[in-house]
Order: C-alpha cells, then structure tokens, then sequence
C-alpha cells in the first residue's frame, strides 16, 4: 500500500483525533503497519492547539468527544488558513441522512461508521490520499500559471510598446504598463473599460474611426492588421506610432480577443526621414562630384597636353639656345667642303686644259702618217710636256682622292649632328622602347658639343650596363639640361665627369662638374619651377623641374650634391624593371 510519503508529500502525517486511547493506540498501531506517520489527540481541543501548529494531511476524528466534539473540530479546521489541504474523515455512529448531511456541512470529507472495517477505513485514506495529490498538483501548476502569468507581465511591461488586449466588445481585458501610463490611467480602471475611451480622447494619438474598422476587420477574417498612425500631441509635435492588431483564437479557430500593439516610431521616422535626406543629398553630392571629375578629367588631359607643349617649348628654347652652336659645327665642316670644291674646279680646270691638248695631239696623229712626225706634233707633245711639268699632274691627281675624303668625312659629321639633332628636337615621336643609356649620352654629348668644348673636358667612366624600358629623346632631354648647366657653371676651364654603373638592380648615372656650385639655400628649390639664378631672358626656370617630372615618370630619383664654389653632382637612378 502507497503512503503519503510515497506519493511525494514532505513531512505528511494522519492525525488520530478519539477520546478512547485504546481505540486510538489500536488504529495507531495499525496504520502505523503501512509506514504511515501518526499522531494521535484525546479531544477537539487537543487536536486545534496541535493544527496550530502542524499541518497533518489527513484527520480522523469521531464525532462525539468531550470539550469539543468532531465536527466543531471541522469548522475550526475550515476556518483556519492554511498552505496545505487537510482531508477530514468523520467516524461516526450515527448513520440517518440528516445527520450525514450535517457531517459533510461541517466541512468533512468523508466519513466511516461505527464500528468501523479497517479495510473500508484504509480505502477511505486512500481517496484521501488521491484528493491531496490532485490538490497538491493542482495549486504547483496553479503557482506555475502565476509565476509565468507573472513573468510575461514584467516582459510586456518593460516593453515600450503599447499592449492592450480586447474581447469582442472593445473592452479591455488585459494591458501593460506601457499602455496604462499612455492612456493616464491605473491597471485596474483600465480593465473592463471601453478601449476607444482612451483612443477618443487622443491620449493614445490614434485614429479611433481606422482602428475600430481594422478591429472589425480582425474580428471578422482572423487576419492580423497593420496601420501607420500619424498625429499631432498637445505640444504640436507630429507623431508616427505603428499599430498591429493581432488575433486571438479559441480551439474551434474563432477570435474571442485582438491584442493591439501600438509602437512609437517617431524617432525611427525621423531618422528614415533624415537618413533619406542624407542620401538624397549624397546623391547629388555623387552627381556633382562627378560631374567634377569629369571636369577634372578634361582639366588633367589639357594640362598633360599643355605638360607636353611646356616641355616641347622647354626643349625648344634649349635648342634654340644651342642653334648658334650646332650651326658653327655645321658651318666648319661645310667651310672647307666648299674650299676643297673650289680647289677641285681649279683642278678640273687645269686637267681640262691638258686633256684638251691631249686630244689636239691625238687628232693631228690621226691626220698624219704616223712613221713621220710633222714639226707641229712634236710642238705639240712639247706643249703637253710643258703643261704637266706646269701644273704638277701628279701631285693633283694624288690630292684630288684626299680632297675628296675630306668632303666625304665633313658631310658625314654633318649627317650626324643633323640626324642627332632631329631625333633630339622631334615633337610627339617619343615612345617607350629599350633604350641604351650609354648611347643616348653619347648622342646628348654630340648635340651639345659646341656648348661643352670650350668649357669642360669631357671625362666618360661609361659601366657595361643593360639597356632598360624608358622614352630615350625624354631622358635624353635630362641630359642635355644637367649637361648645359654644367657647363654654364664652370667660368673658364673645368671637367665634367659623366659615370653610368649598375647599382642594387638600377641603372645609376652621376654627372658631375666643377663649377661654382649652388648655393646651400637653393638646393631645396632646384627643382621647383620656375626656379631659376639665371638672368632674366637667360632661363625659363623648367628644366630641372622637367627633368625632375620625365625621372619620376620612369619610376625613378634624381638627387643633387653640391659644394659651393667647388661643383656639382647630379646622380640619377632608374629601374632596370
């Protein structure tokens, strides 16, 4: 047999209430066989001063006992508050339907008459047992229902949003506290309250004519509904809530409540209505900008033309600067081409003279037999004589090969200072290409010749170093500008000493002079543009700025060392890659 322990009730005992102690001590002694807990009291009184202080699950009193009877004992038990159902069984004689009926309003639970059958007794425990059970159950998921009843009522009252349950009358039945403190009201005025009382009066900010259509609505088709409010408060600030009306159904599917969630988007709107300004402005912030790049784009293109017209007419004026040199270079060897062409005549001239006597003698030979020679032919082979001696016929005819190898070597320095030239001054022709870098030095030395020779000795210390990718006239440009300078530096007589090596994968290339030097102060500037310590008219201020922009162009340094009054070094670096 199960006790009351066995089904799970802490601390559970039967209380044994009879003024007959052996009657007491044999039904002690009997449930006592079946692991029950028992107390026994003598009388009513008795058994009220020990549920004062216990709390037995089971009391079987008899009905007739001295100071207090049982069912006195009863009503004092109903009348207590207790944490724990007490099951009361009644033993009595007394079997007639009144005074059964009187058993069972005292507040008993069941009876067992008298003389009572132990087994009847124990299944009357039993019922007890079970009804204290189903008690004991029923009060955990009651205290359960309440704790999570409990929890989501803190849940919905931290929320911000305005929760309000309807049935189908539009009376509250439920709300939060978010709800409550909206509409200016208390929890418990609030509940069976018309909702559109609260709505009517605008506390809410709703419109009670769209809200009662959409309840209708939710009613009607068991849909949930959404509606954008917006209204102006008492401050006349604009308000934007968003309302959800949701359903409630019941087990056959009909809705017996709508809960209504109102949530203030005010700020949200704002911030979508700031957000959607922003980008519109940014749009047009993107619109505008590019269209300035698109300027920009044009203004970058004219100013890379007008770049490449700056460094053309940079490069022209340097080759203006050298005209009167290049075209002393070219007038020299022109000048004794012409010499020895006049010379040539004069000679041509005198073989002219002699051939045409030859040719006088062969006719005469022609016209007389030749075994007896006339006086006038030997005058004439002495005439011929006369005219080699006179002229030297040997001599001419040895000088006359080297004249014309002078000829032929002067056009030929010609050929090579013009072709240079050309290539050096060609407008747009520049290309990337491998370029040999000792070779465009040489042809830069060639061009400026004239500017050097007079000046400087020119020192080559040229490395075997591989040629690399560059736009050569471009480079070949750097050069000539170091290389002018340098000579405009040195006052009389100096060096300029040009040295190209291989150097951590790049092509080094250092040109040095001894000239006066810059200054420690203009260093930093030199290859500002419009820079310039030349006389006014005597310099664009370009160069070195060009020459700083075609190095950066190749990926390259250039750098300047310089001691005044002692020279100057310009060494240049230049990627092999």
């Amino acid at each position: 047999m199960s006790s009351l322990n066995d089904i799970g009730l802490a601390d559970a005992e039967i209380l044994i209430v009879e003024s007959s102690l052996i009657q007491a001590l044999k039904l002690q002694a009997t449930l006592e066989q079946y692991d029950y807990r028992v107390t026994v009291a003598g009388d009513g009184m008795e058994a009220l001063e020990y549920l004062k202080e216990h709390s037995p699950c089971i009391v079987i009193s008899d009905i007739v006992m001295p100071k207090m009877d049982g069912l006195t004992l009863c009503r004092k038990i109903r009348s207590f508050s207790q944490d724990n159902y007490t099951y009361i069984i009644i033993i009595t004689a007394k079997g007639n339907k009144e005074d059964l009926v009187e058993v069972f309003n005292s507040g008993a639970d069941d009876y067992v008459p008298e003389p009572f059958d132990l087994e009847e007794l124990k299944s009357r425990i039993n019922t007890g047992e079970r009804i204290i059970n189903l008690e004991e159950k029923h009060k955990k998921l009651q205290n359960l229902l309440i704790e999570s009843r409990n929890k989501v009522k803190i849940v919905f009252d931290t929320l911000h949003e305005e929760i309000v349950a309807l049935e189908d009358q539009f009376r509250i039945v439920s709300a939060n506290k978010a709800f409550v403190d909206g509409a200016a009201t208390n929890f418990k005025s609030a509940i069976g309250r018309q909702y559109f009382t609260y709505v009517s009066d605008k506390r809410l900010f709703h419109s009670s004519k769209t809200i009662k259509k959409l309840l209708d609505k939710v009613f009607d088709t068991g849909l949930p509904q959404f509606f954008l409010d917006k209204s102006t408060d008492n401050h006349g600030d604009v308000k934007y809530k968003q309302i959800t009306l949701l359903p409630i159904k019941d087990g056959a599917g009909k809705v017996f409540q709508v809960v209504v969630v109102s949530k203030d988007i005010t700020e949200d709107k704002k911030k979508t209505e700031k957000i959607n300004t922003l980008n519109k402005q940014l749009l047009e912030k993107a619109s505008q900008i590019k269209e300035k790049n698109k300027k920009l784009e044009q203004t970058l293109k004219q100013l890379e033309e007008t770049q490449s017209q700056i460094i053309q007419s940079e490069k022209m004026a340097s080759i203006g600067q050298l005209a009167a040199g290049v075209a002393h270079e070219i007038n020299n060897p022109i000048g004794f081409v012409s010499s020895n062409l006049r010379t040539l005549i004069d000679y041509q001239d005198d073989l002219n003279g002699l051939i045409e006597l030859y040719r006088g003698l062969i006719t005469a030979l022609d016209k007389k037999n030749k075994e007896k020679l006339s006086f006038d032919v030997i005058d004439q082979v002495a005439k011929i004589k006369y005219q080699e001696a006179d002229i030297d016929i040997e001599f001419v005819q040895e000088d006359i090969m080297d004249l014309i190898g002078d000829c032929r070597e002067g056009t030929g320095r010609i050929k090579k200072i013009v072709i240079d030239l050309k290539d050096f001054a060609h407008p747009g022709g520049d290309k990337i290409q491998t370029t040999d870098i000792n070779r465009g030095l040489e042809s830069t030395l060639n061009v400026v010749a004239n500017e050097l020779k007079y000046k400087a000795t020119i020192i080559k210390d040229f490395g075997d170093i591989p040629t690399i990718k560059a736009y050569p006239q471009q480079l070949n440009q750097v050069f000539m500008n170091i290389l002018v300078n340098a000579a405009q530096a040195i006052e009389k007589q100096g060096e300029i000493k040009i040295k190209t090596q291989q150097v951590n994968g790049k092509i080094e290339i250092s040109i040095s002079d001894t000239g006066c030097g810059i200054p420690k102060e203009n260093l930093l500037k030199i290859f500002d543009p419009f820079f310039t310590t030349k006389d006014v008219g005597k310099g664009t201020g370009l160069g070195m700025n060009i020459a700083y922009s075609i190095i950066k162009k190749h990926k390259g340094t250039i750098e300047v060392d310089s001691n005044f009054g002692q020279g100057t070094t310009f060494t240049i670096r230049l990627p092999v890659d």
